[in-house]
């Protein structure tokens, strides 16, 4: 029984008993009421300080949030794109800042770390890429990305989402979020490992090619929100601390035993406890994805709540780590959002509005979270090659021309 569940059991356990203690002894009621009143200059406090609390914290962090200025910028790869993830790799390096906020900042004025997304975005069997960040780190990414990626047009434009005309009343969506099988010690199977394979994959690329398949009318739209993993403070009172670091440990410390003798492990574990040992090693970052379906209702595919709940299956491994479906609806936030989703009309709109808000991390939703380090991030979101006849090389219109050698 969760915690919230059995706070509603307490209070509507207590509202009944009201009634059926006044009929039983009403002089006994009235005699613990009149204590309880009594004492209410000590409990009184503390119950409204109980309430207000996440309130104030709402309030001052959505009004942090507001103040934040975002652009939207459109990734247009070129021809010469790098046939490995590791340029995205790097970008993701220099993504990554520590971020010094004081107790004062966090819970007097709201101030969070600004988190940013990247972005795909299927129409018509076109794909394309999108960052969302912060105005003024624009000259820092743009600059960042172009030293990757030699060839890449970044262009300011319009926020695509926003474009977007949905009409709940004619027209459907799906909205999944992704979270990790394991816990988040656990690495996933990085791009380093499948381009070492005898037959390279591009987990991602293949990714693209699925929501690629949109038809006339359809909409697809992923984002990868994150942000920077760092020490955090989760409580007023409490200093600082490493959440990543803290569950590594716990997981070793479960695969290795009680006797804590490493060389009696199998290979298969030894590999896993080098492999989240060895992921502690690079910068890390928060994220949250969240993946909408969007189409007329005469032309809406509903097939596509199972490929939505498999779109990232290519990423899992058995031994290591992978993805899970997570429905927003079951992640509890603030009292509108419950009031939205109890009407699919409403619903639709407010998990639209989520999606462009980008609400992750603050309110008005705090999604399920995990943390991938660079290697990790960039082996889910990078910009790929295009092959011949892939969604990408389509999408441009290029005509990729037979090698020079190739005999006649």
């Amino acid at each position: 029984m969760s915690r919230r569940t059995l706070i509603l059991s307490v209070i509507a356990f207590l509202i009944l008993l009201i009634p059926v203690g006044i009929y039983i002894a009403p002089e006994l009621v009235a005699f613990i009421y009149g204590v309880i009143f009594f004492l209410a200059p000590l409990w009184l406090p503390v119950i409204l300080f109980w309430i207000a609390w996440p309130l104030w914290l709402v309030l001052i962090r959505s009004a942090y949030m507001a103040g934040i200025t975002y652009i939207t910028l459109e990734l247009e790869p070129g021809t010469e794109t790098p046939q490995t993830a590791k340029a995205m790799e790097l970008v993701f390096y220099s993504l990554y800042s520590r971020t010094s906020i004081s107790r004062m900042e966090a819970f007097l004025f709201g101030r969070v770390r600004e988190p940013f997304s990247l972005e795909l975005y299927s129409h018509n069997g076109r794909v394309r890429f999108f960052v969302h960040l912060p105005k003024h780190k624009k000259t820092a990414f743009e600059s960042r990305i172009r030293s990757e990626y030699h060839d890449i047009s970044v262009n300011e434009v319009r926020d695509y989402s926003r474009e977007l005309h949905f009409d709940p009343f004619s027209m459907k969506l799906i909205a999944k979020e992704y979270t990790l099988s394991k816990p988040d010690p656990y690495p996933l199977k990085t791009y380093v490992s499948y381009e070492e394979d005898r037959n390279k994959r591009d987990v991602f690329a293949e990714l693209i090619e699925r929501i690629a398949k949109t038809k006339e009318g359809e909409h697809i739209l992923l984002s990868f929100i994150i942000r920077s993993h760092q020490r955090d403070r989760y409580s007023l009172f409490e200093n600082p601390r490493d959440t990543l670091h803290e569950d590594a440990q716990k997981e070793i410390a479960k695969l290795v035993g009680n006797k804590g003798a490493f060389e009696n492990l199998s290979p298969a574990t030894k590999r896993v406890v080098s492999l989240i040992e060895g992921a502690l090693t690079k910068p890390s970052f928060d994220c949250g994805i969240r993946a909408l379906y969007i189409a007329p209702n005469e032309s809406f595919d509903e097939t596509y709540n199972d490929k939505l709940d498999t779109l990232f299956q290519p990423f899992n491994d058995e031994e290591l780590n992978g993805f899970v479906t997570v429905h927003p609806h079951t992640k509890k936030g603030i009292f509108i959002s419950e009031v939205f989703s109890a009407v699919s009309e409403f619903a639709s709109g407010h998990l639209l509005d989520l999606y462009r808000r980008r609400a992750f991390f603050a309110p008005p939703y705090y999604g399920n979270a995990f943390v991938l380090n660079t290697e990790e991030l960039a082996t889910v979101f990078h910009i790929p090659h295009a092959r011949r006849g892939s969604a990408l090389a389509r999408a441009r219109g290029v005509v990729l021309q037979p090698p020079d050698n190739l005999p006649i």
